[in-house]
């Protein structure tokens, strides 16, 4: 495994080169604090934008809480006032059935009794033959 290699030259002037080393790392440094700061204050305005939308979203779940709360009471009215309807409505239909009954009952019992007074009527009244014997004065004479 190897991590890396590199051959080391003697140079003339060692304090340049030290120099430019020192330079070069200063100015990675200097690099690194402005980004390190950069993103430092990206990071804040990122927290501040998430603390916002996280109160804003808060803001919009009790809205919607209450909001399906209040349809909801007025889902509960309505179905209230249906279910009371659909009562009436059936308790009428039933009252409306029950009449029908008693009225067919009534009309059957009519029809019935006016079928027993008239056959009652048809006995009672005299046949054409009697009719034509107590018309008949020699019928009446002989009888």
């Amino acid at each position: 495994f190897r991590l890396g290699s590199f051959n080391l030259e003697k140079v003339a002037s060692s304090t340049e080169v030290v120099r430019e080393l020192i330079c070069y790392c200063l100015d990675t440094v200097a690099e690194n604090q402005a980004k390190n700061e950069h993103l430092q204050k990206e990071n804040q305005r990122l927290l501040r934008d998430w603390n916002d939308i996280q109160e804003r979203l808060e803001k919009c779940v009790s809205a919607k809480e209450a909001l399906e709360t209040d349809l909801y009471k007025r889902f509960i009215l309505v179905l209230n006032e249906k279910k009371t309807k659909i009562r009436s409505l059936h308790k009428l239909l039933n009252e409306v059935q029950e009449l029908e009954k008693n009225t067919e009952h009534e009309r059957e019992a009519t029809t019935h009794s006016e079928m027993t007074a008239d056959r009652d009527a048809i006995y009672d009244e005299s046949t054409d033959e009697e009719n034509e014997n107590l018309s008949d004065p020699s019928v009446l004479a002989s009888g």
